[in-house]
């Protein structure tokens, strides 16, 4: 594990990406993690804001979402220089669905291609002003 800390922190020098935990303020407990950096990339999805947002299941709520993007999204442009930001959003996360849409993101026609040429769908973007 302090290889992985030491590998995230040494990432976030180089300001390649960002890895953080998320705490539940009123129990003092990790409710999940975000990674957020600004992705380069032959496609659709160059300089952009790819944010990874990994929530315990009884987080996975429309409000707890809601916070969170309304924590990390307004400060994206400013810390990773990127035009947009992206979060995946499988079709059965009805919550964070509901979540992306009112805050503005859509449903992307694009894939977002692997570096082994492998197609990933289901990505929700939102242009940064």
């Amino acid at each position: 594990m302090q290889q992985a800390i030491d590998f995230w922190n040494l990432e976030y020098h180089k300001k390649y990406y960002v890895r953080m935990a998320i705490e539940d303020k009123l129990t003092n407990k990790v409710i999940g993690a975000i990674e957020l950096f600004n992705r380069k990339s032959e496609d659709y999805f160059n300089n952009c804001g790819l944010l990874r947002l990994d929530l315990r299941s009884d987080y996975e709520t429309y409000n707890c979402v809601l916070d969170v993007l309304n924590i990390i999204v307004p400060k994206t442009k400013e810390l990773f220089q990127c035009d947009m930001i992206a979060t995946k959003a499988i079709t059965e996360a009805n919550n964070r669905i509901s979540a992306l849409k009112e805050y503005g993101f859509r449903l992307s026609d694009q894939f977002l291609i692997g570096f082994d040429g492998t197609k990933y769908g289901s990505y929700y973007v939102m242009e940064l002003n």
